[in-house]
Parts: C-alpha cells; structure tokens; sequence
C-alpha cells in the first residue's frame, strides 16, 4: 500500500509517496518525491500514487531478489530468474494478506486449509469427496458410512493444520511429536517414534531403523538450523520434508506430518504455503524417490511447480481485488 506523506521545509510543504514491506527481519522500501503541496490537486495525487504503485512494486522486487543473491548459495533448477517468479508472486500474496479484511482473510485462510489437508490426506488413501470433508469439518456432519478413521484423519488434520497457520513455535523434536500426536488422535495408539521397523509398500528405500530415529531426528535439526539462512526457503523446505520422509520416524502418520511442516517452514520464512495435489502423487513420490539417490533437481523441478500453480490456482484469484 502506497502512503502519501508531507515534509515541511523552510516554510514550504513537500509532498513524498512510499511504500514499504516487512519481509522476515527486513523492511524494504520505495520512495518517491512528488514536488511542492500546492502543486498538486486531490485527484493529481491519486494518480500519482496509483502509477508508483507499479514503480514501487519493481524497486521492492528488485531488492529482494538481490538480497537473495548474495545470501543464498543457488543450485539448479533454483535459479535467480525462478527467485524473481517466486519473490514477484510472493509480494502479491503479502499484498493480499495486508489489504483484506480481518474476516476476508479468515475466510481465504479457512478455505486454503480445507484445500491442502484434503488433498493431504487423500494422498495417503483417504477416499473422502471434498463434499464429505467439508461436511464433515465444517458441519459437523458424518455420513452413516464413513469409515471413522477417515472422519478423524480430517478432523485432526484440519484442526491441527489451521493452529500452525498462525502458530510461532520454532521447529523442534517436542513440535514435530506434538504434531503428529494430535494428527493421529483416536486413529493410532502408537504415539511417539516408532518401536519397529517400517516400510513403504512398493518402494524400494531403506527407512530409518527405530534405534536411530532419535538421532537421525537430531542431526534433521541441527542440518535445518545451519542451513536456514543459507539455503533459498523453497530448497529448504523441500530438502528437509525429503529427509523428513526417510527417516520415517512415526509409525503412521509421516506423509501428513511432513507436508505440514513443509508449509510450516515456507510459513516461518515469511513464503505463501502450497498445496500438492493427489493428481500428481506418483510425481511426488518419484521426485522423493530421485532425491534418496541424491539426485535433487526433479524435486526442486516439482518444488517450483507446486509454487507456481498453488498461487495461480488459489491466491491469484485474490490479487485482483485488492
């Protein structure tokens, strides 16, 4: 939102347009000088603004993009034209945060939630319609044949999901439990790491063995600690969801778990959260499976993907009314 301010000097008023924006720890600004107050009329001014609105965007992007040159250490396929994509599209999405209503925002918040937990969840199998959750969250209303697993899944799911929206605990062992104790409530008895060994039905990948899982869990940490300021966040939350998932520290539970805390870091990094989508879950799991042989580039290929098509697909739609 551009602001218009006045600055008296040596008797005369002058008039200045900015616009600034909090990222993380950072403000960044554009501003502009206008002229005399006198020289200007009501409606010039509103001109005036709405064509540096533009300009200032711009200025904004530009510094942002380059402040994630000098700190980020970029690999393909993140390259800084991809930032340029992701930070542009990001400005848009804090714009819209900034310039809804209290309630506007509750409501697109409510409805992106709805969106990323059934799609979440019916990754791992859950055969709900988006009908049946949305009565199920939303109503409070259950079909006589719901598999009542299910209906939890959503519930849990959808409850725990829009508490981290707005949550500011830091990522540790004692939140990623807590997490998955409250996403597994009245599904699995089985909380806390796994006491023996898992495996993925049709996949060719060796998971943490239960003895190490405390330890693979701690060094996961320490490895997001050292790198969250170096590495670009989109790269980060993907990496750490990928390691998250080969630890597979939980009996059940690990998919969702890790797709929360994947939007839970792009949150924390001041980025819009994504949704994947069931439809490209054979993608998903095969960028996964690429990134257990160290071969990175299809999932981050498939990280830009998801990006771009969660705002076109969703937040976009928002843009143009603010």
């Amino acid at each position: 939102m551009v602001f218009i301010q006045e600055r008296e000097s040596k008797g005369n008023n002058y008039l200045y347009l900015d616009k600034s924006m909090r990222i993380r720890d950072k403000v960044f600004k554009a501003s502009k000088y206008l002229g005399k107050k006198d020289d200007f009329t009501k409606a010039r001014i509103k001109e005036e603004m709405k064509k540096f609105e533009i300009e200032a965007d711009k200025k904004i992007l530009s510094l942002v993009v380059k402040k994630a040159q000098k700190q980020y250490k970029l690999e393909y396929p993140i390259s800084l034209e991809e930032i340029r994509k992701i930070e542009e599209m990001n400005l848009k999405y804090r714009e819209i945060r900034i310039s809804l209503s209290k309630k506007d925002w509750e409501d697109v918040k409510l409805r992106f939630v709805a969106n990323f937990v059934f799609e979440s969840n019916a990754l791992e199998g859950n055969s709900l319609t988006l009908k049946n959750f949305s009565d199920i969250v939303f109503e409070n209303r259950v079909s006589n044949s719901a598999d009542l697993r299910e209906v939890y899944d959503a519930r849990n799911s959808y409850a725990v999901f829009s508490h981290l929206l707005t949550s500011r605990r830091e990522i540790t062992e004692s939140l990623i439990i807590d997490l998955h104790k409250k996403i597994v409530k009245n599904i699995d008895v089985r909380i806390g790491y796994k006491k023996i060994p898992n495996f993925l039905l049709g996949i060719n990948v060796k998971l943490t063995a239960p003895e190490n899982v405390a330890q693979e869990m701690k060094k996961l940490l320490r490895w997001y600690n050292e790198n969250k300021e170096k590495i670009y966040p989109l790269e980060l939350a993907f990496k750490f969801h990928h390691r998250f998932e080969r630890i597979h520290p939980f009996s059940d539970g690990n998919g969702r778990v890790g797709r929360m805390l994947l939007n839970y870091i792009l949150l924390k990094q001041g980025y819009f959260p994504i949704i994947l989508r069931k439809t490209q879950r054979a993608k998903y799991l095969k960028a996964l499976q690429a990134a257990d042989h160290n071969q990175f580039i299809p999932l981050m290929r498939f990280a830009l993907e998801k990006t771009k098509e969660t705002y076109s697909k969703f937040f976009a739609v928002y843009h143009k009314y603010v």
